[in-house]
């Protein structure tokens, strides 16, 4: 198939699909898996966070407890970078010595 070759999303052609339909949608051809598209949904839920979404809406969360979250993968993301920098700068020839 074409687009597995540069492992962008494949763009559909106009379906069958409901007007108004806000789901995830796989449209399974003839002669396709429909294992594949089931897990290609899967897929597409995990990176959406949908399920976190929803479990994070039945509860409630004092305001104080979502910005330490926020402040901790600030962190994260922040430690990761630093690494990644650093790393750059050991591997990079030192010049002038």
């Amino acid at each position: 198939m074409e687009y597995q070759k540069n492992k962008t999303r494949p763009k559909f052609k106009k379906t069958e699909r409901p007007l108004g339909f806000q789901g995830y949608y796989v449209e399974v051809r003839e002669g396709e898996d429909a294992v594949r598209a089931y897990r290609k949904i899967k897929r597409w839920i995990k990176e959406d966070k949908f399920i976190d979404q929803i479990r994070a809406n039945n509860t409630y969360r004092k305001p104080s407890e979502i910005k330490v979250e926020k402040n901790k993968e600030r962190r994260k993301v922040l430690r990761k970078l630093r690494r990644e920098r650093d790393s750059f700068l050991s591997i990079r020839p030192q010049r002038g010595r």
